[in-house]
């Protein structure tokens, strides 16, 4: 579908009847992803230290989440070019999931911790690139920064969610494996909403 430069932009057009469903679809995958992966980064130095191991540990451990998510984006966007993007995205999303459910296990040792949460950072990171690329994929030139704008804007809401779930969740005396597969739950969904994502060609 071509667009008319003459058409005036604004954030109506991202709801009309052409892009709605996208916008909805994208805006909701986004923010469910999200949901999931602040649950790592708000919570993880806390959990570390409920597991038994040093505060100090905590922070270090965090570093390895990091690590692992610059390590996932760089590889999604080498790989992002001979893999169709939308199932690419899917499948990290998929990992993703899987291994913040795997982090609720806990770990015999601090070593095993950092690996688990390294790759969970690698998956989770690595969808969030996916993301960036589907927005100027999905929406058309003409309404491209406002919906990459909108589906980030609203998408950032799962950030403060994150946090304040999960803490409820453990306030109810939820295990953390219960938690950490409700909060993975998230990122499950977002994979689901991209499978129905219509996805268009670039203008």
């Amino acid at each position: 579908m071509r667009w008319s430069r003459g058409e005036q932009r604004s954030l109506a057009d991202i709801f009309k009847p052409a892009l709605l469903a996208t916008t909805v679809l994208v805006t909701f995958a986004y923010f469910a992803h999200i949901t999931s992966f602040y649950f790592i980064v708000k919570w993880v130095p806390k959990i570390v230290v409920d597991m038994g191991f040093a505060p100090q540990a905590a922070a270090g451990v965090l570093t390895w989440v990091s690590l692992g998510g610059a390590i996932g984006g760089a590889i999604f966007g080498l790989i992002a070019t001979r893999i169709g993007l939308r199932p690419l995205t899917v499948i990290t999303l998929l990992a993703g999931s899987l291994m913040i459910a795997w982090f609720g296990r806990g770990a015999p040792d601090l070593d095993s911790l950092k690996s688990t949460l390294a790759v969970t950072g690698l998956f989770t990171n690595a969808a969030i690139a996916g993301f960036y690329l589907l927005f100027a994929r999905v929406f058309p030139t003409h309404v491209r920064a406002t919906g990459t704008g909108f589906a980030i804007g609203v998408g950032r809401g799962g950030a403060v969610l994150a946090p304040i779930m999960a803490g409820y969740l453990l306030n109810a005396g939820l295990a953390l494996k219960i938690v950490a597969s409700i909060m993975a739950g998230g990122s499950l969904l977002a994979a689901v909403a991209l499978l129905a994502l219509p996805v268009r060609e670039a203008d």
